[in-house]
């Protein structure tokens, strides 16, 4: 199975989908703004400035996914499949700022909120809850990354793909996409806010609905949105996969036969869904390194999902405090 192949076609999939979401999110931003506008309705500025991000999310999303099937470089030896956290970190913090104008803009108008245009504003709305809906349902099936096998060159061994350890991974959830979804779904949610705040308005004059649907609307999305910071930024550091035990992956190494040590041992991610592993073993065989060797990566693979893995075979012990 040529596993380069299917790694692009998965991103051309992708790409694909986020391109017609984009061409639908965009129609329907133009026609947001200018409801908004005529009918003075902040909860529908809120929900086009929702929109907003989502049309900066999914254009960062394209750029992320392009750049990340670009093949590794001698000066990016892994690739570009780090533009995928950087697009989400962005997104994330223009949520975050955008959430905090809106916050804002509805304290302001607590004091005095202005008479609204319901109908057209719920008419709007709806609208919108049809286009997030439809843009939720192409987004919706994300998928785990694939990754080509690196060959041995000596000391040095790069694992190939593998049993449970693949299950894993299509499991992990694309940061990139997973924040556009985000922004998707917060606006379906928005939109239905809308259309409650425009029925309320429409039914008792009670104006002050608008600016409480848009404190509302900020609120909701900002404890989501840190999360994907959180996630963005721990990945970017090279913290140790939250679905992985790093005494656990250590613990199962020094089980294999023949191990008596283990130094050096750092475990990351490269980006969403694709982990990798480099560590120095210390054996009393010399002789059955390469047997060691296949064996601490197939459990690497099948175990914990790490699927890049380094090892370095040494006959040694480092000095107490070296690690």
């Amino acid at each position: 199975m040529d596993q380069e192949s299917e790694r692009q076609r998965q991103s051309l999939g992708q790409m694909r989908k986020i391109k017609i979401v984009l061409v639908l999110t965009c129609a329907y931003l133009a026609a947001e703004v200018v409801g908004g506008l005529l009918t003075g309705s902040l909860a529908l500025i809120a929900d086009a400035g929702h929109m907003l991000a989502d049309v900066g999310a999914l254009a960062l999303s394209l750029f992320a996914i392009s750049y990340a099937r670009r093949p590794p470089t001698p000066k990016r030896t892994y690739g570009f499949y780090r533009m995928e956290i950087l697009a989400s970190l962005v997104n994330s913090v223009v949520l975050v700022l955008f959430s905090a104008y809106i916050l804002y803009e509805a304290y302001q108008r607590i004091f005095e909120p202005p008479a609204i245009q319901s109908p057209l504003m719920i008419a709007v709305a709806a609208v919108g809850l049809a286009v997030n809906f439809g843009g939720m349902k192409l987004l919706g099936g994300g998928s785990g990354h694939s990754h080509h096998h690196h060959a041995p060159d000596g000391r040095v061994h790069r694992s190939d793909e593998g049993g449970r350890g693949e299950h894993k991974k299509k499991k992990e959830e694309n940061l990139n996409i997973e924040a556009a979804r985000l922004e998707v779904f917060s606006d379906a949610l928005g939109s239905i806010g809308v259309i409650a705040a425009g029925l309320v308005m429409l039914t008792t004059n009670f104006y002050l609905a608008d600016p409480i649907v848009s404190i509302g609307l900020a609120l909701f999305i900002l404890p989501r949105t840190w999360s994907l910071i959180k996630k963005s930024i721990h990945i970017l550091m090279e913290g140790v996969p939250s679905n992985i035990s790093y005494e656990a992956v250590k613990k199962a190494i020094l089980e294999v036969r023949g191990v008596t040590g283990i130094f050096e041992l750092h475990i990351w991610s490269i980006t969403s869904g694709m982990n990798a592993l480099s560590a120095h073993v210390a054996v009393i065989d010399p002789g059955r390194s390469q047997i060691i060797l296949r064996e601490i990566t197939a459990i690497l693979e099948k175990r914990f999902g790490i699927d890049r893995s380094t090892i370095q075979i040494e006959s040694y012990h480092p000095e107490p405090g070296s690690i």
